[in-house]
């Protein structure tokens, strides 16, 4: 069985909210283009602009999502640091990411388990500047 994910999301300063389940992470170069002219030769343009977009499944209770609720619907802001994942442990151990700088995307969805449980689904985007 694989290693639940853990990632910590990070709205403003020293609140988050940590999510353990499965997480799958797309890699984007913004802007690359790779055109096979008539020659045949390949031709790459990148202005080196990498993204990264991270899909998290979780379950969390009803009061967590309370507050991501609260924070996502209303009082979200986005300055030069917030909101950030600011801890995503790959695996057992000390593999992780951290400090990375997103949006949560407008499309995340929470569904009733029952006894005050959610299964959520969560899109972070990597804010490119």
């Amino acid at each position: 069985m694989a290693d639940e994910a853990q990632v910590i999301y990070e709205y403003t300063v020293g609140n988050t909210i940590s999510f353990k389940g499965s997480l799958k992470i797309k890699y984007d170069r913004i802007g690359m283009t790779i055109t096979t002219r008539p020659d045949g030769k390949v031709y790459v343009d990148d202005p080196g602009k990498p993204q990264r977009t991270f899909f998290c499944t979780s379950i969390i209770t009803g009061a967590v999502l309370a507050t991501l609720n609260t924070v996502q619907m209303a009082a979200i802001t986005y300055d030069a640091s917030y909101p950030n994942l600011t801890t995503i442990n790959l695996a057992t151990g000390t593999t992780a990411l951290t400090d990375i700088e997103v949006v949560l995307d407008n499309g995340w969805t929470a569904a009733d388990l029952g006894s005050g449980m959610w299964s959520v689904d969560l899109v972070f985007v990597e804010r490119v500047v």
